[in-house]
């Protein structure tokens, strides 16, 4: 992705907001990534290194598990704003949706996610 960014630097440089540019250049990236799993997949005759441990990445893995379970729209939502720490007209824009749109569906995965909560362990409530 570096690689992408430094052959269009010149262009990139010129922009009004380049942080916007390397934003959205990221998520098609990530989104392209999806698309076309098998891209990721590599033989190899190593075995990984093993995951972190510990109650850290305990929370870690739990989060993602349930970010998984959203629908991808409602988790690029909540990745745009809470993680990525976008607006609701940054996430609208870059998601190519309106600012309602953003809204209701951070409410429904907030909402789906809370559910999920008290179902599960009583840590996270």
């Amino acid at each position: 992705m570096l690689v992408k960014l430094l052959r269009h630097w010149k262009r990139a440089s010129r922009m009004e907001h380049p942080d916007a540019y390397v934003r959205r250049m990221l998520m098609s990236a990530w989104l392209d990534e999806r698309r076309r799993p098998w891209r990721r997949e590599s033989s190899t005759d190593r075995l990984p290194d093993r995951p972190a441990s510990g109650p850290d990445a305990d929370q870690r893995l739990d989060v993602l598990s349930l970010l998984a379970g959203l629908p991808p729209r409602r988790r690029a939502v909540l990745v745009l704003r809470y993680f990525c720490d976008l607006s609701v007209e940054e996430t609208a824009q870059a998601l190519g949706c309106s600012e309602g749109t953003v809204k209701s569906q951070a409410a429904r995965a907030l909402e789906s996610l809370r559910a999920r909560l008290t179902e599960g362990d009583p840590q996270w409530i």
